[in-house]
């Protein structure tokens, strides 16, 4: 099955591509604005996480590299799913010094590849968004001819272009008293690398309150392998030498995410989060990032019902936020 996935996308760019990736960061080096979404890494987590086929692949034009698309499958139940990140095929990244033209070209084939493979794969749904906040891109645009239905979702965004004072007056109340009481309380420590031991105290704590290992421990290592890449650091709460709280925060040139956190169940309604979110606001705006991306903000309404837990996470979030964005989506019935 992974070959002939394989051949069916290499035939249908006329052998103009690579599954191999080596060429990944050049083009993102190449472009614009990055999510974490389009980082190898991230993909890596997903696919692994997922226990899929990773059918990643770059397109060439006259020998350049010239755009990255994330791609895997997995299945879910019977089903197979074909997907950027577990969920949704997200928009490919392209060079900036590509032309319109060629641009759309490359758009449409890899559109009509993904058609095929999920005809082969009898996959009747793809779900489609688009992930840069700053614009729709062609590629979301040529799913709308074929949508089946539309709806969004509503995300908490911290702008690092204004300075720390201009990002502190949009916290709530609430939100600054308790910074400061989590700064002045617990020892904060980043790391922007890790060695096994460290990095298994913060695996350990996610185990401990979850009451179980969710997921493998490859996740781990490709997540412990992404801080020592330079694409995501871990911030450690301690009282005394006692780990309290940790959290992991991906990103790349320009933005960052709030990825993975645990603290003590007996501190739960302690600040532990507030100061962490500030650490991890100072650390991303050191590092160059334009935008740091804190969570998915949740309504009752929503089109995915969200949990309580949800709710009340997504309002914790939102004390943070500087700026409030909507993310489209489409799902796209496949004949």
């Amino acid at each position: 099955m992974l070959e002939k996935l394989k051949n069916l996308i290499t035939q249908s760019l006329d052998k103009k591509c690579k599954l191999d990736c080596s060429d990944w960061s050049r083009v993102l080096d190449d472009s614009s604005y990055v999510s974490i979404f389009h980082l190898k890494n991230t993909v890596n987590y997903y696919v692994s996480y997922y226990k899929g086929e990773d059918i990643s692949f770059v397109v060439y034009q006259s020998e350049r590299a010239v755009a990255v698309f994330p791609l895997f499958v997995y299945k879910n139940h019977d089903n197979w799913v074909l997907t950027s990140n577990g969920v949704e095929l997200i928009e490919p990244v392209f060079i900036d010094t590509i032309n319109d033209k060629t641009k759309k070209k490359i758009e449409k084939k890899v559109l009509e590849l993904f058609i095929e493979i999920s005809r082969y794969l009898n996959i009747y749904t793809l779900n489609i968004t688009n992930i840069n906040h700053n614009d729709i891109s062609n590629w979301y645009l040529l799913w709308l001819d074929m949508v089946s239905k539309t709806f969004i979702t509503y995300h908490l965004f911290v702008d690092l272009s204004l300075s720390l004072e201009e990002i502190k007056v949009n916290f709530s109340k609430s939100h600054k008293n308790l910074i400061n009481k989590s700064l002045k309380k617990w020892k904060t420590n980043i790391y922007n690398n890790i060695d096994n031991e460290a990095f298994s105290k913060f695996r350990l704590l996610h185990k401990e309150v979850s009451g179980r290992e969710t997921r493998t421990i490859e996740t781990w290592d490709i997540q412990q392998k992404t801080i020592n890449q330079g694409e995501a650091f871990l911030i450690t709460v301690l009282d005394s030498d006692i780990m309290i709280g940790s959290g992991l925060f991906t990103f790349s040139r320009d933005s960052g995410i709030y990825s993975v956190s645990a603290s003590k169940r007996e501190l739960f309604d302690s600040p532990i989060g507030h100061g962490m979110q500030m650490k991890a606001i100072e650390a991303l705006k050191e590092k160059g990032c334009k935008w740091y991306e804190v969570g998915q903000r949740h309504y009752k309404n929503d089109e995915i019902k969200p949990t309580e837990k949800e709710l009340s996470i997504s309002h914790f979030k939102e004390g943070f936020a500087t700026h409030r964005t909507i993310r489209p989506h489409l799902i796209v019935d496949i004949k």
